[in-house]
């Protein structure tokens, strides 16, 4: 019995220890293929697109997949600009989302002069705030060689 309640007791001290992280340079080179996937589907997006506000209309699915992207066991100065980042684009993406889908529809509501008002501050806000973390994450590309970040703007 005390042997059983031994093996239970490593059992369970094993399965809910933390995992053991993926070593940097793994990290790193997932990063990468994940960015590469990433802009392999923005590429996707922007071919035969017609509409000048198709760009906006999916900013909720772009910024699903750039918060997906693993950053477990990336060096600290990656890591937490990309992640400050994602809460960035989270933000851009909200402020979209009060577009409506259609894009005649969300062409309409951007012809409003009160709302384009209020929608430019907004996303002037943001992207005041997103500078500096960009040049962050721009810097710790360059640091890593990933190509993929140096088109940020």
């Amino acid at each position: 019995m005390k042997r059983l309640l031994l093996t239970l007791f490593v059992l369970a001290a094993v399965l809910s220890a933390p995992s053991f992280g993926r070593d940097q340079q793994t990290a790193l080179t997932e990063f990468k293929k994940d960015l590469a996937a990433l802009k392999t589907w923005a590429d996707e997006k922007k071919k035969n697109q017609t509409d000048p506000l198709a760009p906006l209309l999916v900013i909720g699915e772009m910024v699903e997949k750039f918060k997906a992207i693993n950053t477990e066991g990336l060096p600290a100065d990656l890591k937490e600009p990309w992640e400050a980042a994602a809460a960035s684009f989270t933000k851009v993406a909200t402020l979209v989302g009060q577009l409506p889908k259609d894009s005649a529809e969300a062409t309409k509501k951007l012809a409003d002069p009160a709302f384009q008002k209020d929608f430019t501050t907004q996303m002037l806000a943001i992207q005041q705030e997103m500078m500096p973390t960009l040049t962050k994450l721009k810097d710790a590309a360059k640091k890593y060689g990933i190509e993929e970040l140096n088109n940020l703007h």
